[in-house]
């Protein structure tokens, strides 16, 4: 299986974790790898059926990190992407 870059860089050392169709734990590696490295912060984007899967990542990560992250913001919204209204949350969270 070849591992594709699950996030991707923005400004001010926060990285976006985009949710897909992987398993959830790839997802959580992801951002325990990156809030242990160099990041800062972190967004949670998922997108249609996979808002949910945001939040139990979310919901994850505060159980296993528990007063080591803080809620920074919670964005919910729609995009429109190839002519279709896609609903959207971005979950973003920062090292206390």
């Amino acid at each position: 299986m070849r591992l594709k870059d699950l996030s991707f860089r923005s400004e001010d050392s926060t990285r976006t974790i985009v949710l897909g169709n992987r398993p959830l734990r790839d997802y959580l590696l992801e951002a325990i790898v990156n809030l242990n490295r160099d990041v800062n912060s972190i967004e949670i984007l998922g997108r249609g059926r996979h808002i949910s899967r945001a939040v139990t990542l979310y919901n994850i990560l505060l159980t296993r990190l528990g007063d080591r992250i803080t809620l920074r913001n919670v964005e919910i919204g729609s995009q429109l992407i190839k002519g279709r209204r896609i609903s959207y949350i971005k979950i973003s969270i920062q090292k206390s």
